[in-house]
Parts: structure tokens; sequence; C-alpha cells
């Protein structure tokens, strides 16, 4: 024994008569031949495992099969529910001293959300100081490389909304960034989408000082997408739609559709009283119809508007349609009702009454009748005027109307909706080329009264039948190379606007009632600015009608087409 020994052994002896003495935790020497330093293994879940031992490779080995155990039994637990699994850790929050670095005039949140080196759409952060869009925030990604590279500092995600300083990689909170937060994805409260339609709107100002209307903004046309642009504009006027577009909330849906996400963030950017430039780009919805579409609607390829707006109301039918009732706010707002008889021409109606059925309906067409072939004395081009009750005789219930299958038949209107839209049928196409028929159709746009074309059976169920000019799409060029402009009415302040992709003008009702419409869209007067209908009004209009003082709409009844 050592001497050392000796000396501890002895210590310990006397150690019981000795008074109680602090304890002193002292640290034996270690073997060398003995000692092996902590191996320190991190699990799945964050949850560090310390072992200490002589055998390296028996004692990682049982780490490795400890931490499948935990990982089994972690998961056993979350199926059982008894049991959470620990939170990720985040970055922790700072002060970001880069935030004077941030530039506002170079943000553009409406194109598509890729990164500009990759083309990933997984995990695309925005630089606050560039604009440019790049994937990642770790080392060796590209938002990494740029923040090194140009010293650019700051970065928010394009999902989230998160700011991070890079290449630190710390969370940023500062109040100064919620213009930004809010301009890549703008929310609203049932309460500001109630006070769009009412005369406390407010209007918005640009970074460069312009002033702007939120829902009567420009849109960008990205190459002949102006066909989109005035769907767009009107469908911002339908009220009902508008509002379950921007109170939309996809956020428990793990795969949304992209058309109707899009759809809804591009309404969300119109309204956006906050927006930096005034503008908004459908670059993002355009390519997500692209893609849904089967290139059908593209960039850089003109469409017919109204074959556009069938196709959209349809993929927001299906995305947006109850499962018990299989009704939608589309076909709320849109879907009517025509009675149709269908006889054979050489049938006689006393011996074999026609068939009688009811079609649904987005919109109705009308038939503008074929312009004159000869030019005048003058050697001049005539362009002929037509009413719009003439085109509406179509659906009196008498006009005869023959088809290609040798049948007859006859419409008349059986239940109309909240929002009426009409397509003057302009163009036709034969084996050669497309033409375009130049007759101007009159119109009022105040009271269009449509109570003589209602089938006497279905007077009932519309009690109201006068709507309001709305939205009015035009054409304007050869049918080829012509440009597509709408006309909406701003309904808190009622003045008329034109909208041609970027530029909003306002304009006199009298213009809009001369120009070559195409799409017209009429909401009924029992429509409140809310969205929903007056009931009151619709009692009223019951009791007058049975009381037979309801009287067939005409132009005679419109003595002043633009009365507000």
């Amino acid at each position: 024994m050592s001497e050392s020994a000796s000396a501890s052994a002895a210590a310990a002896a006397g150690a019981s008569d000795a008074p109680p003495a602090k304890r002193i935790k002292v640290r034996a020497p270690q073997r060398s031949h003995d000692y092996s330093p902590p191996i320190k293994r991190e699990t799945d879940d964050e949850a560090d495992v310390t072992v200490t031992g002589s055998n390296n490779a028996q004692s990682t080995a049982s780490v490795k099969v400890e931490a499948e155990e935990d990982k089994k039994d972690i998961v056993k637990k979350e199926q059982r529910g008894g049991g959470k699994r620990a939170p990720r850790v985040r970055p922790q929050r700072r002060t970001c001293p880069y935030l004077g670095t941030v530039n506002r005039h170079l943000l553009d949140f409406d194109f598509e959300k890729l990164c500009s080196i990759t083309l990933s759409n997984l995990h695309v952060y925005c630089c606050l100081v560039c604009g440019k869009y790049f994937q990642g925030r770790g080392k060796n990604t590209h938002s990494y490389t740029h923040a090194l590279e140009e010293g650019h500092y700051v970065y928010i995600n394009l999902s989230d909304c998160n700011v991070y300083c890079l290449p630190e990689n710390y969370l940023v909170e500062d109040a100064s960034l919620n213009d930004i937060k809010y301009n890549l994805k703008p929310t609203y409260t049932p309460d500001e989408v109630k006070d769009l339609s009412s005369k406390r709107f407010v209007y918005g100002k640009a970074l460069d000082g312009t002033d702007f209307i939120p829902g009567c903004i420009g849109l960008n046309d990205l190459k002949r997408t102006d066909y989109c642009n005035v769907v767009v504009q009107f469908l911002c006027q339908v009220i009902p739609l508008r509002n379950a577009l921007l109170l939309l909330d996809l956020s428990h849906k793990q795969r949304p559709d992209p058309v109707l996400l899009n759809c809804s963030e591009l309404l969300r950017k119109i309204f956006n009283p906050r927006n930096f430039k005034g503008i908004v780009s459908p670059h993002e919805f355009m390519q997500a119809v692209g893609v849904a579409s089967e290139k059908k609607f593209r960039i850089g390829q003109q469409e017919d508007p109204l074959t556009f707006f069938v196709w959209l109301m349809n993929r927001l039918h299906a995305k947006l349609k109850d499962k018990q009732t299989g009704s939608s706010v589309v076909h709320q707002c849109f879907q009517g009702d025509v009675f149709v008889k269908t006889s054979d021409v050489n049938a006689d109606e006393s011996v074999k009454p026609p068939e009688e059925s009811k079609t649904p309906f987005l919109y109705l067409t009308l038939e503008v009748p074929p312009s004159p072939i000869f030019k005048d004395s003058l050697d001049r081009n005539m362009i002929p005027t037509v009413p719009i009750f003439d085109l509406l005789q179509k659906f009196d219930g008498e006009t005869r109307h023959e088809t290609m299958r040798g049948q007859v038949k006859r419409y008349s209107l059986w239940r109309l909706p909240p929002y009426l839209v009409f397509h003057i049928k302009r163009f036709s196409k034969n084996n050669f080329f497309l033409e375009k028929n130049p007759t101007i159709v009159t119109f009022p746009v105040k009271n269009l009264d449509l109570r003589e074309y209602v089938h006497p059976e279905a007077q009932e169920e519309n009690p109201v039948t006068r709507y309001d000019l709305i939205a009015n799409v035009c054409h304007e060029g050869k049918p080829h190379d012509g440009k597509y402009r709408a006309h909406v009415l701003h309904a808190p302040s009622n003045q008329w606007y034109e909208m041609e992709d970027l530029r909003v003008t306002a304009v006199l009702p009298q213009l809009v009632a001369l120009s070559e419409s195409y799409v017209q869209v009429y909401q009924r007067q029992d429509v409140l600015p809310d969205g929903t209908l007056d009931q009151d009004m619709r009692k009223q209009a019951m009791d007058t009608l049975l009381r037979g003082a309801g009287g067939a709409g005409g132009a005679e009844d419109d003595v002043d087409m633009f009365a507000s």
C-alpha cells in the first residue's frame, strides 16, 4: 500500500471521532489507459445523450439503438395521443441593425414565388434590400451566399412572413416591417370588407405619392392578357363573390387549389389600401391559370374574355361548392333558369304539344343583327345602332328560333339571378377568318326592367326585375389585334371608371352606353351594399305585383337612363 493510501485510511478512521465538517468533492485521478472522453450524440428529437466508456464503437452503437427506441416510443405516444413532440428550436429574436437598408421601392410580391437561381418554389425568401427571390437561409444556400457577397442582410419568408437577418440567421421582429408583411399577404376582417361598399371608403397613397382607389386600380398587361384583366375587374364589383374571396381562409388545407388561392390573393392586393405601387400584376394568378387550364389560357396568347369567365367560374364553383347542397357563391350570384319550349319544325303544336324544360345559365347570349353590306351615298360604311330591347325579344316566349337539328325553340326567363351577365355576340367565325360586327347596342345604365321577359308562371318568384349596370367590357380594333377594356362602377362614389390595363380614368355614363359592348354585368336593385338582399324591397314589389300594378318594362319606362 502506498503512503497516500495509508494516509487516506487513517484519516477515514479518525473521521468518526472528529466533529462533522463541510464535505468537499475531490475528483479522483483517472488512469491513463482506462480513460475515454464523453461521447455526445443527438437524436432526431434534439435530445442530448452523453455516454462514457472505454469502447467508443460499442457506445456509439448503443446510442443509435437507444435513439431509435426513443423515436419509436415517441411515435407510439403520438399515435395514442399521450405525448407531444418537442418544439423545434427557432432562431433567437434580436434587434436587427440593418433595417435601414430595406428598400420598399424595389419590393414586388406579385411575381411567382420562385428562386431566381434554382426556380424552386420551396423555402423561398425575398431580399428586402434588392427584392430578389432566393431559396433557403442556412449555410451554403443562395440567400446565405447573397448576404455574404452583396451585403444584403434582411430577408422575409414568402410563406409565413417571418423576417430573418443573414448570415447570423436570427429572427427579426419590428413594427416597422408590418407594412411589408401586409403587402405580402393582405388580410381583412368582416368589418373591413363590409366598409368596402360603404361611403366611408378611403383613398390609398403609393410610395411615389400617387393616389388610388382600392378596388379600382390598374392591372399590368403581361402580354395579351387584357382579356384576363377585364374579367378580374368586373368580378371585383360582384359583392358576394368579392367578399367570399377576400375572407377566404385556406390555411387549414394542406394542398389548396392554386387557382382559388391566387385568385383570392389577387383580389386582396387589388383592395389593399397600403399598396406600395398603386397597381397590381396578375402574374402569379396567370401562371396558376395556365397550369390548371393546360395552357388554354396563358401569357402571350389572346383569348375570349367570356370563355375565360366561364372557365374561371366553373373552376371556382367546383372548389367552393358545399358538399351537401352542391351550391356555391358563384351559382348564388350568376346562375338563373331559362324556360325552353322545344318542338319540331313541321309539327302541329295543337296535336303534339312542345316539350317544356328549364335550363340553368351563367350568362345570356344576345345576337346582334348583321351589319349592312352596302355603303351609303358618300361611299362610307354605316355603323347601325340597335337598342338592347330588340335583342331581348329572344326571351319573350314567342319568338321562334330554329336549330340545326330541325327543331324550333322558344325562350323565356324563369328565374333571374342577382347578377345578370349578357354576352353581346359580335364575333362570327367562318371557314376563312373571324369577323366582327361593329353594330352599336344602346342600353340603359339604370333601371333595365325584364318583367315582360319573365315567364307568366314565374312572376311571383321574381318580384324584383329591375337591374343597374355595374360593369361593361368592350372591344376596340380588329378581331385579332384589338384590345379589351372595362368600364366599372365604383359604387361608394357612384363614379364610372374606364380601365385599360394600367390606365384608369373617370368617364361619364353616357360614354359607357356608346361603346362597343361585348360583355355586360347587371346588378339587381334589391342587392344591398353588403351583398345581401333587401327583403323589404322584395316584399313591397311582391305586394305591388299581386295588386296588378306591376307593368312591363321597356325603353319608354327609362326616361333618364343615367339617373342616379
